[in-house]
């Protein structure tokens, strides 16, 4: 085991270090982040975990003010320490640290446990580290008719209108943490915290959000990556518009990845059921239970893992049978109950604006409430009405200004690492399309793509292909690329342990 790593001094001009044509902000004075550990909390596990913070400037274009705010990070020492491994579970908004025991504990083959150190850190405004986001009020959600028709153009410019005060107002409230959340920022927190622990270079895992941190970093800092994993990438010219216009046509293609492994009858009573749905609602107690949006909200975020194939085509078969079968009480009954286990609890109020917050930070366009209406309604033109919700992160920047923190990188370019990465890819990937990966593989000389056919959101791991998984682990191990780029079949998920 390495013996503790002593506080480091870091200097901005080290950190500021990027790449010819890459937008960076203006030199500034040295500031010297400091790493200290800290007694670990009781249910911590494993024993060996060590808990530290690293002290960073507030915004890393003006270190030399004073301002700063700490990074919560745990260290996990492997036999051999044989460097760093670290991720980003994605988002934006998601908690290294939160899901870092899991995958530690429950997904990482033994041997890449025992080569790396594995690190786990929540982003700055997320979990543990600072500057956190409070006061504001639960975002609003569109008001949408049961049943009828929609006229999206108005719906949406509304929701884009509300949305916009609800932001603006949250952002006002927080001027001391809210500008300073995105990903410009957050790289350069990463490579001081490589520096802090002593890593001559990371082996970096990024999901989903974590991509465009890959990106960034690997456009800011190349030298400092032995091994970059890129799963579940968004698009690297992305935009708010991109983000948003593009969603429905990957719900569309989750579904019908889905139903290639899993019966291709199941789209087509998806579709008759959400036509029954347009004109009826089941509901209990005189309240609305099952309607078109909660069905088909419910069905498409299921579709991000594999895992739950099994209850989706219950929830599916279950509720054709209630509407279009044997409808009955019990029937009806059945169906809410199948829909309703496919439910994902609500994020706190103030947590949910850091989603907006980091994306605005990173992406400087802003459509207007009337673009925000037109690509509802070309949505459910296209595909249908329930696949306007997918559009709703066009309304994710309204209210805010367009340019209170550096963009990430958006020009194309050609990234050279001294070994490329490997680009895991689903096939039916709902929430960032395989399109969106293709074209950052093709950002990176050299890169590999993995593609998988499921609608997987985030593959690696979390799916258990062999296919997928071995040859990753061993990129990862020894900086062995595949040969070409690779498909791989889809691998059922083991049914889930009977309830004690």
């Amino acid at each position: 085991m390495r013996p503790p790593i002593p506080a480091v001094l870091v200097t901005l001009g080290l950190l500021g270090a990027g790449l010819t044509g890459v937008a960076m902000a203006p030199a500034a004075s040295a500031f010297e982040p400091t790493l200290a550990y800290v007694t670990c909390p009781d249910d911590v596990q494993p024993a060996s975990t060590r808990c530290a913070e690293l002290t960073v400037p507030l915004d890393w274009q003006t270190p030399e003010d004073g301002r700063t705010t700490k990074i919560a990070l745990r260290v996990i020492p492997s036999a051999r320490s044989g460097g760093g491994l670290t991720f980003n579970p994605g988002g934006p908004g998601g908690s290294g640290i939160e899901l870092g025991a899991y995958v530690y504990g429950d997904l990482l083959p033994r041997q890449v446990r025992e080569r790396f150190d594995f690190v786990m850190w929540d982003p700055r405004g997320v979990g543990l580290s600072g500057p956190k986001l409070s006061g504001c009020d639960s975002k609003p959600n569109p008001l949408l008719p049961l049943t009828g028709p929609v006229d999206w153009e108005k719906t949406w410019s509304d929701h884009a209108v509300a949305m916009g005060a609800a932001l603006s107002d949250c952002f006002a409230k927080n001027p001391d943490s809210a500008p300073y959340l995105g990903t410009w920022q957050v790289v350069r927190d990463m490579e001081a915290m490589r520096i802090a622990l002593g890593y001559p270079r990371w082996n970096f895992w990024g999901m989903s959000y974590g991509t465009r941190i890959a990106y960034t970093y690997a456009q800011t800092f190349p030298k400092s990556l032995r091994t970059l994993i890129v799963d579940g990438s968004l698009w690297p010219q992305e935009t708010v518009y991109k983000l948003s216009s593009q969603q429905p046509m990957a719900w569309q293609s989750a579904l019908q990845v889905y139903s290639s492994v899993m019966g291709r009858s199941q789209t087509r009573k998806f579709e008759q059921i959400l036509e029954v749905l347009d004109d009826t609602y089941i509901e209990v107690d005189g309240e609305p239970v099952l309607t078109r949006w909660s069905f088909a909200g419910d069905i498409f975020v299921a579709l991000g893992g594999q895992e739950s194939y099994p209850a989706i085509r219950e929830g599916i078969n279950t509720v054709y049978d209630a509407l279009l079968g044997q409808p009955s009480p019990r029937t009806r009954a059945a169906a809410v109950r199948a829909v309703e286990a496919l439910d994902d609890p609500e994020p706190d109020p103030s947590d949910s604006y850091l989603f907006s917050f980091i994306n605005c930070a990173d992406l400087h366009d802003r459509p207007t409430p009337e673009m925000a209406g037109q690509v509802a309604a070309s949505a459910a033109r296209d595909y249908g009405t329930t696949y306007a919700m997918a559009t709703t992160n066009i309304s994710s920047c309204q209210g805010l200004p367009a340019d209170y923190s550096p963009p990430v990188p958006s020009a194309w370019t050609r990234i050279s690492l001294s070994t490329p990465p490997v680009v895991v890819l689903s096939l039916g990937d709902r929430a960032t399309p395989w399109l969106w990966g293709r074209t950052m593989a093709n950002q990176y000389a050299g890169s590999r793509t993995i593609t998988y056919n499921s609608s997987q959101h985030v593959t690696y791991l979390f799916a258990p292909s062999p296919c997928v998984n071995s040859a990753v682990t061993a990129y990862l191990l020894r900086r062995t690329l595949p040969r070409v780029n690779v498909f791989c079949p889809f691998t059922p998920s083991p049914a889930p342990p009977p309830p004690s």
